[in-house]
C-alpha cells in the first residue's frame, strides 16, 4: 500500500510539471515565422555581426525594449531572422545570480532541463517544447567578467 501511495504521488508531480510546461509560439510581439517586416515598424537597431558571419541572418534589438524577462534585467535582447523570418531570440546577462533566476523561471516554464553541461568555465542547461527549443548558457570569463545568454528558437523556422 505504501508503494502504491508512493507511486501515485510521483505520478501525480509528474502531471504536474508537464502540465505547468508552456510552450511558446514566438516572443513579445513577434510570433514565430513572422516577416522581417513586423520588426521594421518598431524602428530597431540593426546589430552587426551578432551571429558571425551568416548568409541570410539579420538580428534587431528594439530601441525602447523592456529589459525585464524572467526575473531579471537583461543587458540586451536581440531578435534573430533567418531568410526574411523570425527564428529565435537571444536575451544577454550578466551575473551567476541571474542565471540562476533564469533556471528556476525556465524550469517552471518550459519543464524539467532535459540536457545539461559543465566544460570548462562554461554551464549549460537546455529545455524542450514541441515548438521551441530553449538553451540557457553561463560562462565564467575572468573573476570581474561573466556573462550568460538565454537562447529561445523556434525548431520549426531554423530548417
Amino acid at each position: 500500500m505504501r508503494l502504491l501511495s508512493i507511486f501515485l504521488a510521483s505520478m501525480i508531480l509528474v502531471c504536474a510539471v508537464s502540465a505547468a510546461a508552456e510552450d511558446m509560439n514566438g516572443f513579445r510581439d513577434f510570433t514565430w515565422g513572422s516577416n522581417m517586416e513586423v520588426i521594421l515598424e518598431s524602428d530597431p537597431m540593426l546589430v552587426e555581426g551578432h551571429m558571425g558571419v551568416m548568409p541570410g541572418v539579420k538580428a534587431y534589438q528594439r530601441r525602447d525594449e523592456d529589459l525585464n524577462y524572467g526575473g531579471i534585467k537583461a543587458d540586451g535582447i536581440t531578435y534573430i531572422f533567418f531568410k526574411g523570418r523570425f527564428t529565435s531570440v537571444s536575451i544577454d546577462f550578466k551575473g551567476f545570480d541571474n542565471y540562476e533566476k533564469l533556471l528556476a523561471y525556465c524550469s517552471k516554464r518550459f519543464g524539467p532541463v532535459t540536457a545539461t553541461a559543465v566544460m570548462r568555465q562554461e554551464q549549460y542547461a537546455g529545455f524542450d517544447t514541441p515548438k521551441t527549443g530553449v538553451m540557457l548558457l553561463y560562462q565564467l570569463s575572468m573573476q570581474t567578467a561573466n556573462y550568460g545568454r538565454l537562447y529561445l528558437y523556434s525548431k520549426k523556422f531554423l530548417n
